[in-house]
């Protein structure tokens, strides 16, 4: 309690607005938007990897919520929590912070740059902070999410690897199995969300790679509207499942799947169709 206090002893309303733009580096539309850029721009089996390595990850943050079932520091006294609609659910670990740790190492990992340690790191932490800040997690929160996350990313890069993910179908598929069970014994809006995102993503990379084998293509015009054309119909999709299908966990469930498919599938289709003709990307 004494830490969250000490940093919110420094509340003012330009670390309210910087805290909270920098929180939005753990959440789901950044790593949604990151995965788009490295699949349909710039390095699709980089993005392919880093988004096992999260996916995998983010069903394991919520199982250890279910399992350790710590409440967050919302409502306590002389605490201040901001921007709390991002934060349902149980505490420990923190899921910003761990999604984070996720990407980031996982980045450092791929691409062992000098500039992505010192940037990867800096961001973890400053995420990690904006959670103490907004005085919606306690410090074992944030440090369970980091350690979680970072030993995660090797154990999955082990698997990813080593049961071969994207040419081996029936290592594919008892991946999606294995988070399908964990659902049954976690019905969790969260892990459900996770592992249709994650039966989608490589059940595309799967179809990517026996009847498309899509290659991101320079440039910055054909990457933007590549960008701009991809989320505009993930913004359909979210819309519109919503719509029509009836509420519950189950379509957020099918959503994401979609999402998913759209992501490493949908997508690299359209754009390798569409550049088939003059003047488009």
């Amino acid at each position: 309690m004494e830490i969250i206090l000490f940093f919110q002893s420094f509340k003012c309303s330009f670390f309210d607005y910087f805290f909270q733009f920098i929180t939005m580096g753990g959440e789901q539309r950044f790593f949604i938007a990151a995965a788009c850029f490295l699949i349909w721009c710039y390095d699709k089996k980089a993005g392919w990897r880093a988004g096992f390595i999260f996916l995998t990850g983010t069903v394991l943050n919520g199982v250890l919520k279910n399992i350790f079932r710590v409440a967050r520091p919302i409502g306590r006294e002389n605490v201040i929590s901001m921007r709390t609609h991002t934060a349902s659910g149980y505490s420990f670990p923190s899921g910003h912070t761990q999604g984070a740790a996720l990407f980031w190492f996982a980045m450092m990992k791929i691409y062992r740059k000098k500039l992505l340690y010192v940037a990867g790191t800096i961001i973890i932490i400053l995420v990690g902070l904006s959670r103490l800040y907004l005085g919606v997690h306690w410090p074992s929160d944030v440090l369970g999410g980091i350690i979680t996350g970072a030993i995660w990313v090797f154990i999955a890069d082990k698997l990813w690897t080593g049961l071969n993910i994207t040419g081996n179908i029936k290592s594919a598929a008892l991946t999606v199995a294995v988070m399908a069970v964990i659902c049954i014994f976690f019905p969790d809006t969260y892990i459900i969300r996770t592992t249709g995102a994650a039966a989608g993503f490589i059940s595309g990379i799967h179809l990517d790679r026996k009847f498309l084998n899509y290659t991101p293509s320079p440039g910055l015009l054909n990457n933007t509207v590549k960008m701009a054309a991809g989320f505009a119909v993930i913004a359909i999709l979210l819309i519109a499942t919503k719509k029509i299908l009836p509420a519950g966990v189950l379509s957020r469930g099918l959503c994401f799947t979609f999402i998913g498919f759209w992501i490493t599938f949908g997508a690299p289709y359209l754009f390798t169709f569409s550049a088939k003709f003059p003047g488009r990307a």
